[in-house]
């Protein structure tokens, strides 16, 4: 029998090894760059509890807890769908180890997150996790590096789909959402989106993985962020706009866009409608 398959990634980060640390294990600090509801028991034996509203929502065992060093969370759960539900099937024992290194100017952060199954359902949680972990990293660097002890004010809209991811970023790119007026998807390019409600969203792009991710650092909201992101999972697919700022003078343009996005996701992809949130955290 094949083992349980696994995933890596790493990413340096102009922080203390300390600073990192925090972020990674304070509830009011995870908040602020990865899940919209945390709570943290911590130290070996502990709990650790990540939540998107109505959507993800897990609670992981601290079996590992070295203060600037590493951390290691086990979970014991069945793959998710597109909608962020446990799916029926077996259950996975998944662990995430993070390592943290001092380097020159900084930290590198490396996570392995093992314990994925086989079949369909496993395949897709495995891709999603993939490419999820490679903008949450990227999430932490741009808090910390720019944006450190400022709490995050978002709109989130979600929506599960039966289109196909191609088909899902052809209408995201599209006139009908967020339409390409100026520049380029490459990294760090600057990059100008004419949104149809009006909405004109200008930066670099901070991170493309095709199909899967686009990360937008926005000038004009202080240096905040915009995401568009899908994933697969239980034969549908999940689709996620960000619009974030530090900024508390831009909350009230977050909280606009993400009152306008809404309908605009509602008539681009009518099935299986999920609820929006706004909220500080």
């Amino acid at each position: 029998m094949k083992p349980p398959r696994s995933f890596t990634t790493a990413i340096d980060i102009n922080a203390t090894p300390d600073e990192v640390w925090r972020a990674l294990t304070d509830a009011g600090e995870l908040v602020r760059w990865f899940p919209l509801q945390a709570r943290v028991t911590p130290g070996a034996g502990g709990k650790m509890f990540w939540g998107w509203d109505s959507h993800w929502a897990w609670e992981s065992d601290i079996d590992v807890w070295e203060p600037g060093k590493r951390l290691r969370l086990l979970e014991n759960r069945p793959a998710f769908d597109a909608s962020g539900k446990p799916m029926s099937g077996p259950r996975q024992q998944l662990a995430m180890e993070f390592t943290l290194e001092p380097r020159e100017g900084g930290t590198t952060i490396r996570i392995v997150h093992s314990g994925f199954g086989k079949g369909a359902s496993w395949d897709d949680e495995l891709d999603s996790v993939s490419a999820g972990w490679q903008f949450e990293f990227r999430s932490l660097r741009h808090y910390l590096e720019r944006h450190q002890g400022r709490d995050r004010h978002y709109a989130s809209i979600q929506r599960v789909t039966s289109l196909g991811m191609s088909d899902v970023w052809a209408r995201l790119l599209s006139r009908e959402a967020f339409e390409i007026v100026d520049g380029e998807i490459a990294l760090d390019a600057h990059l100008a989106i004419a949104s149809a409600t009006g909405e004109r969203i200008t930066g670099s792009v901070a991170w493309h993985n095709p199909e899967r991710d686009l990360f937008v650092r926005v000038a004009d909201l202080s240096d905040g962020l915009f995401r568009l992101s899908t994933w697969r999972g239980g034969g549908a697919t999940g689709l996620q706009i960000w619009m974030v700022t530090y900024d508390p003078r831009h909350a009230p343009r977050v909280d606009r866009f993400g009152q306008q996005v809404e309908p605009l996701v509602n008539r681009l992809f009518p099935q299986k409608q999920l609820p929006a949130s706004a909220a500080s955290v």
